[in-house]
Formats: structure tokens, C-alpha cells, sequence
């Protein structure tokens, strides 16, 4: 067996501190530019509401929600130390998708050396799909950098059980599964390493596969206390949820969307195929005894892999956002394509024109507008309203958004409920009354896309008229007055 030197492996040299630190402030750069550029859409209005609110409500809300609530503690805890303006709640985002650079870096120079380390953060750093979801004041940043922190102490588990790296494991992967549901991925991930490492080299793999269970019954025994609440929520996502079924190829998306371009994909596919060669070959580079494929494929797959099957023998679940954390590994295996090249001026340049055309998508990131324009939108409203105006954001669940942006208090602003069928025990008519308020001139808000509206105001016009419509940034607002 080759002994090799700690030194060769350590992630933090002088040079690579130097190169990190070039990539962080690249990285820092991309993702605090136009941060607050555009409004927060729903599901950001929703986490900030509710990590304003403290603990009680982010525990009552998210019992109803799909989610699991720690993300919304640390933010409840964030905005309490930096205001709770939208940009600061996506700042939290940005800090931990700055960490998780330094992590792919420390995860690709334990499995393919110092130069895919290097490699692999850089095309995080300027990742169009790592920057969206780091300019978001929603869970996927925090769980990106969970799902790696998990890997590398599983990693360094399977390497030489040992209590530092026992207890790494145990807390990043327990407080990975506090934050989203897809953690249950990462977790299978590692299961599948388990079970190829216990056929593959059987007495060798039963110290490491002991330890490992027992951390994941640690892992379970902390997640014990939420377990109620996601079972319910599996239920409720079987009976009713808002993805559609993906298509037979679908989970190609999911490389699609890591990529942000044809042309960045087919490069990285490439690079990934000569990176996966590379990891199936013992090298001098990497400290760690097993292969990086035997890592790095699982973690790759399984995110991927199991909801996209999943999808098509209950409720649909795959998004490909869902899958944020299976982008690291895929960032690896092209870094390792790139270390694999031979002479430091190729694999230099190959770098450099990667990056070059990632950055080519950056500008439709920052210049098209694809949130909700609520706050635009809500001050056009409090402008023109009245103070015995009523105003009527449809469906009710908008009303976040519009709360966040809202400052006028003498308006009545009232929530309708979506428009579907069968109609409220109690009718549309007494619906609409009780949404109104009986008042004289309505201001009705909702989402341009959403299909129901149409049909939704459609009762509105039997005793108003509609005298002015406005249009904001996916807002459409509608002013009614009583026909007399």
C-alpha cells in the first residue's frame, strides 16, 4: 500500500489559500451583485414572515408546510442580528454558498487532489445555478453546504473511523435532514457506498460500516421528534401537490439546470466523463484508501435518481432545484477531468475558457426579471386606493408577498381563496361579499399566470365594472367599481 504524506494533502497551503481566497471574492462578487435587485416571490415572503415571527410560528407553519424548520430558525436568529430587510434575509443565503466553495474544496483534494479542489470551487463560484439559489432567501443554499459537510465527514469516516470524524458525520447529516426533505437522498447516497464497500471488500468494510450505522441511529434518534410531522406530510404530498409528473427523460433536466447553457453542459459533460476515468484509477493525488467514484457517483445519483423514480409510482416530487446538493459531486467529477489533463498551462486554460462561458449566462441572471414584482406592485396599489377602498389579493396565500411590502394601514386587504371547484360551503356570493367588504371600489391582485383568475373575477363583473387595469412585473392589478 502506498504511504502517502499529510502534507501533499493538506487543502490549505500557502498557494491554495491564496487561489481559495481569489475564488471566494470572485464568488462573494457574483453573489452580493443586484442581490436586491427584484422583489421576493412567495416562498421568500413565507420565510421571512415566519422567522420574524419566532419559534412558535416557524414550528406552526411549518407543520403545514413540506419543509423542515431549521433553515427558518437560523434565519429567525439571522435577521434578529442583521435587520429583517429582504436583502439581508438573502445574504444568509450567500454565506452559506461561499462556505460550501471552501468545502468542495476541502471534499475534491481529499478524493482527487489539491488541483480538482481548486478546480471544482472555482465552477461553483461562478455557477449560474449556485448563484440564483445564493441570491434566495430560501433552504437550498444551507443544504448544498450540509449535503457536503455530511459527504466529507462520511468520507473521512470510511477512511479511519475515529470520534472527531464520528461526530462531524453525525451533526452535519442531522442538521441536513432538519433542513429539506431531500437529505433522505444524500443519506441513501451513503447507503449505497455502504453496501458496494461491504461486497467489495467485506472484513475490511465491517469496522467503518458499524460506525456508520451507528451514527445514522443518532441521526434518526434526533430526527425522532419531527418524524410525526413528516410522516403527515408524506401523506399530504400523495394526496395533493403542485409538481407535475416529469417527462421520461426528465432527470436529464436536472444537468441542464447545474450547467445554465447548452454549450457549459456539453463541456462538462465532458470533463465529467475524463474526470470519472480519472477517479477509477488509483492516484498519487488523492489520500483517501477508496476510490472518489465510489463516493462521488452515489452522491451524484441518488439525489437524482430516486425522486425522478419516485415520481412515477406516487405524487410527483422531482424538481431539479430539489436536487441543488447532486451539483457538488457533478462539479467534482468535471474538476477531476480538468486535473487529469496533462501540462498545469492546459489544464489552466481549460479552466479559464470553462469559466469564460459559464459567465456567459450571468447577465440574463442579473438583467431578466423572474420573481414576482410585488414591490412594485403594492406601492401602485396604496398610491391609487382609497381609504374605503378594499383591496383583494388572490389567491389568499399571496397575501405574504403583499404583507412584506405593504405600508399603508388603513386599507382593508382582504385574502380570497382560490377559485376551484366545488365552490365554499357557504357559495362564491358570500365569498365575494366577505372579501369585499361590501365596499364600493375593489383593487384585485393577483399573478398574470395564474390560469384561475380569469374565472375568478368573473362574478365581480355582475356588480362592478372594471375601470382601469395595471400590470407590473408578472402583477396583474385590477381596480373595480359598484355598477350603479
Amino acid at each position: 500500500m502506498t504511504i502517502h504524506s499529510p502534507a501533499r494533502h493538506t487543502p490549505f497551503t500557502p498557494r491554495t489559500v491564496a487561489a481559495l481566497t481569489g475564488i471566494l471574492l470572485v464568488g462573494a462578487f457574483l453573489r452580493l451583485h443586484a442581490l436586491d435587485s427584484e422583489s421576493a416571490w412567495l416562498d421568500e415572503a413565507f420565510a421571512i414572515r415566519i422567522a420574524r415571527g419566532g419559534l412558535d410560528e416557524i414550528f406552526l407553519e411549518t407543520r403545514l408546510d413540506v419543509h423542515p424548520p431549521l433553515y427558518y430558525i437560523v434565519l429567525s436568529g439571522w435577521l434578529a442580528l442583521t435587520g429583517g430587510s429582504v436583502w439581508s434575509a438573502r445574504l444568509l443565503s450567500v454565506v452559506f454558498s461561499l462556505m460550501t466553495l471552501v468545502a468542495t474544496h476541502v471534499v475534491g483534494t481529499r478524493l482527487a487532489g489539491r488541483t480538482a479542489g481548486l478546480a471544482a470551487a472555482s465552477l461553483l463560484a461562478v455557477s449560474v445555478f449556485q448563484i440564483e439559489f445564493a441570491q434566495e432567501a430560501r433552504m437550498y443554499a444551507q443544504l448544498t453546504l450540509l449535503a457536503t459537510l455530511s459527504m466529507y465527514g462520511f468520507i473521512r469516516l470510511f477512511d479511519r473511523p475515529h470520534p472527531g470524524w464520528f461526530i462531524t458525520y453525525t451533526v452535519a447529516t442531522s442538521l441536513m435532514t432538519w433542513t429539506h426533505v431531500y437529505a433522505a437522498f444524500i443519506i441513501a447516497a451513503q447507503a449505497l457506498v455502504v453496501g458496494i464497500d461491504l461486497l467489495w471488500r467485506r472484513r475490511g468494510a465491517l469496522e467503518t460500516t458499524g460506525c456508520w450505522i451507528a451514527a445514522q441511529s443518532l441521526v434518526f434518534a434526533a430526527f425522532l421528534w419531527w418524524l410525526p410531522v413528516f410522516t403527515w406530510q408524506v401523506s399530504l404530498v400523495q394526496t395533493r401537490f403542485w409538481i407535475a409528473e416529469p417527462p421520461p427523460f426528465g432527470f436529464l433536466t436536472a444537468f441542464r439546470t447545474y450547467a445554465g447553457s447548452p454549450a457549459l453542459l456539453r463541456i462538462l459533460l465532458g470533463l465529467a466523463a475524463l474526470g470519472l476515468w480519472r477517479v477509477s484509477r488509483p492516484r498519487a493525488e488523492a489520500s483517501s484508501p477508496r476510490p472518489a467514484w465510489l463516493f462521488l457517483l452515489p452522491w451524484l445519483a441518488a439525489p437524482i435518481a430516486i425522486p425522478f423514480a419516485l415520481s412515477f409510482v406516487g405524487s410527483p416530487i422531482f424538481l431539479p432545484k430539489y436536487t441543488i446538493a447532486a451539483s457538488v459531486p457533478f462539479a467534482l467529477l468535471a474538476a477531476a477531468g480538468i486535473a487529469a489533463l496533462p501540462g498545469a498551462w492546459l489544464r489552466l486554460a481549460v479552466l479559464t475558457v470553462t469559466v469564460i462561458v459559464s459567465t456567459t449566462s450571468l447577465p440574463r441572471l442579473y438583467d431578466v426579471q423572474t420573481k414576482d414584482g410585488w414591490r412594485q406592485a403594492v406601492p401602485i396599489v396604496e398610491r391609487l386606493a382609497g381609504p374605503d377602498d378594499a383591496v383583494v389579493v388572490y389567491p389568499y396565500f399571496n397575501t405574504l408577498a403583499y404583507d412584506l411590502y405593504r405600508q399603508r394601514t388603513d386599507l382593508q386587504v382582504r385574502a380570497f381563496p382560490l377559485f376551484t371547484a366545488p365552490p365554499p360551503a357557504d357559495g362564491w356570493s358570500v365569498t365575494y361579499s366577505r372579501a369585499t367588504a361590501n365596499r364600493d371600489r375593489i383593487w384585485f391582485v393577483a399573478l398574470r399566470a395564474d390560469p384561475t383568475v380569469e374565472v375568478a373575477i368573473e362574478p365581480l363583473r355582475e356588480h362592478f365594472d372594471l375601470v382601469d387595469e395595471y400590470l407590473e412585473q408578472q402583477i396583474v392589478i385590477y381596480h373595480f367599481v359598484r355598477r350603479r
